[in-house]
């Protein structure tokens, strides 16, 4: 399923179909137990009979949950695993591929590689929860280093052509590499944010207070 989006191993995506050719391909998928495939588009439509142009690397997903609203039918797909793709199938029901999977190589990863971007993505996780005005600011952090990886990957604010990028790295410890400075970099970024969010409270309440004092 070619879409606007990248989806990784691990990760959830939400989707919303209406177009009668993916909506038989759930129905296949879910009466046989089979998973589709999620590839970013490179160019062209997302919708419509226009074929898109794709990236050639994409990702499995699994229905998790389903729900028929008539008209259109509103999925939870879980990524799965990383495939290559070798060709497209458009003249059926819908579309179909010869995919190769990919090998999965979490091996190899420094330990200190892993601890350090492990407690950079906690803290900017933390801030990020602080900045939404949550109490409990803790999240389960993978410690597996290519879970890790895919979580990082589908959270970083970049551009889908980045993502597509960190996707299509075949090693791990090389994703996680590539993820260190980008990880560092939001996470200064939001501790400003915070900074700024603390400091604006504070002057509201300061001049709050002195509106409760004016002699006028």
């Amino acid at each position: 399923m070619p879409l606007n989006a990248v989806l990784f191993p691990g990760m959830p995506m939400p989707l919303m179909l209406w177009e009668p050719r993916y909506l038989r391909m759930t129905e296949y998928c879910l009466r046989n137990e089979k998973p589709f495939g999620v590839v970013l588009i490179k160019d062209g439509p997302e919708v419509g009979d226009q074929v898109a142009e794709t990236y050639g690397v994409g990702t499995t997903a699994e229905i998790a949950h389903y729900r028929d609203q008539g008209d259109h039918a509103m999925i939870m797909a879980i990524g799965r695993r990383r495939f290559k793709l070798l060709d497209v199938f458009e003249q059926g029901e819908y579309p179909e591929a010869e995919i190769e999977l990919l090998q999965e190589t979490g091996t190899g990863v420094s330990p200190d590689l892993l601890d350090d971007i492990r407690g950079l993505f906690a803290e900017e996780v933390g801030l990020i929860l602080q900045l939404l005005g949550f109490q409990e600011t803790e999240m389960e952090i993978p410690a597996q280093a290519d879970k890790l990886s895919y979580m990082i990957a589908a959270h970083l604010r970049v551009s889908l052509d980045a993502k597509q990028s960190l996707l299509e790295i075949e090693h791990c410890s090389q994703r996680l590499a590539c993820e260190l400075d980008l990880v560092r970099k939001e996470r200064e970024e939001y501790r400003m944010l915070l900074a700024a969010q603390k400091f604006a409270e504070q002057w509201s309440d300061t001049d709050e207070s002195s509106s409760v004092f004016s002699d006028n």
